[in-house]
């Protein structure tokens, strides 16, 4: 019974930590890999375990208590009055779900000693506190995320709360049969394991439903992205359009302006057409390619970077993005220059200066880039990937990366991406195939 008893308690442990694990990445962004997230969960609760072991109700309390602060503030993007509430709240509804499983046991359904009878009671007693914990824990999370939980068009939340529902009724009516039919060892033991396999599943669709959530919020960030970079090719080929007339009007000016210099001799004369070059910018290069969208890309980070005092070189040879379409252009080259202007403006001048440099070239059907930006604040590393230091909100990071990588992806391409921390230096090299 003992032995029983200690598996038992074994078992819900397992559970509580996926519990934690799951739930607590629904609603925050975890800092690490999830392998590592989930390690150190189960550490910690192999931790409360031992402790468990003491039978002392305070030690138990305390330690579990502080163990879950201490992993929800270490392993997740929280601050320490967040950590402090989730911890306190998953422990209370922990007991709190006991409490009401063995008061419905034995004042409600009326079973004396609930949870104390037999190893197959034992058994029912542990999955019933668990499913109806977990029930609790999700209508938390929901509530947390309520924003999503009213969403007329997703039932897969409804679906989710009624297979949760559904186990506690059949638990309950598990543990009743068990404990007032006469049944046999071997019905025992096939409730026992139904008992347990729902609660595995049960976990595995949490788990399934979380990963569906996680990829519809990423189609739904490309696709308003990728709406965002058409509009942007539109808007970009259109100002394109608009200038032609006067980069023509520029260039020529630019020559009568070079040719009255040569003629003039008077020095007052020359120092005030040298002055209306240099107001009108009549020098000022807006033509980097033959792709008009391309051209009024860089010509907006090229205002932007003499702004912020930003160095930007452009080397584009021609004939090298002619066969890729206008939205990659935008969704390729806008997040490759996005991110290395918000990192080239956050360096001071004391560390090496601040520039860009983008060089893109062909060689028969490939095609290569290479952005080199300095970068003072160190890129974040998430899952194995670079993410910007652009703020984002609402859990939203690295999608322009992601971004990039579909464009790779659709070309058949690589990419590889590089920090020198001695340098202050950030470079990505990307390649295309045609």
């Amino acid at each position: 019974m003992e032995l029983v008893m200690l598996g038992s308690n074994a078992f819900a442990h397992i559970v509580e930590a996926l519990i934690l694990w799951i739930s607590m990445s629904q609603m925050y962004e975890p800092k690490y890999k999830q392998l590592f997230t989930g390690c150190s969960i189960f550490l910690g609760h192999i931790v409360m375990f031992a402790v468990f072991l003491t039978n002392n109700i305070y030690a138990i309390t305390v330690i579990n208590l502080l163990v879950y602060i201490f992993l929800i503030m270490l392993l997740y993007d929280v601050n320490k009055r967040t950590a402090v509430f989730w911890g306190v709240i998953l422990i209370v509804m922990m007991a709190l779900s006991e409490l009401i499983m063995f008061f419905t046991a034995r004042y409600i359904v009326g079973i004396k000693n609930a949870g104390k009878n037999t190893p197959a009671d034992i058994i029912f007693m542990g999955c019933l506190c668990n499913i109806f914990y977990f029930l609790i824990v999700q209508a938390l999370v929901f509530i947390r995320k309520r924003s999503v939980v009213f969403d007329r068009n997703d039932m897969s939340k409804i679906l989710l709360i009624g297979s949760l529902t559904t186990s506690l009724i059949v638990f309950m009516t598990y543990y009743i049969i068990g404990t007032t039919w006469n049944l046999h060892r071997k019905e025992s033991i096939w409730m026992m394991i139904s008992s347990v396999g729902l609660v595995c599943s049960d976990i595995l669709i949490l788990w399934t439903n979380i990963r569906i959530d996680e990829r519809n919020a990423e189609n739904e960030c490309i696709k308003i992205q990728l709406e965002q970079e058409k509009a942007d090719a539109k808007y970009y080929r259109l100002e394109n359009e608009k200038n032609e007339s006067l980069e023509i009007l520029r260039h020529d000016m630019n020559n009568h302006l070079n040719t009255m210099l040569a003629m003039q001799t008077d020095d007052d004369l020359r120092e005030y057409i040298t002055s209306i070059m240099e107001q009108y910018n009549i020098k000022k290069r807006t033509t980097f390619s033959k792709n008009n969208v391309l051209n009024g890309l860089i010509s907006e980070y090229t205002e932007k970077c003499c702004t912020e005092n930003i160095g930007f070189v452009v080397d584009i040879r021609p004939g090298t993005i002619d066969d890729i379409v206008a939205t990659d252009i935008v969704a390729l080259f806008g997040n490759i220059l996005s991110n290395a202007y918000e990192a080239a403006r956050n360096c001071a001048k004391s560390n090496g200066g601040k520039y860009i440099e983008l060089i893109v070239k062909r060689k028969n059907e490939t095609i290569f880039i290479k952005c080199i930006n300095s970068c003072f604040i160190p890129p974040k590393i998430i899952n194995g990937r670079y993410i910007s230091v652009k703020k984002d909100t609402d859990k939203k990071h690295g999608y322009g990366m992601k971004s990039i990588q579909n464009i790779v992806g659709k070309y058949n391409g690589s990419h590889f991406e590089q920090f020198d921390e001695q340098e202050n230096e950030f470079t990505i090299s990307i390649m295309l195939m045609k």
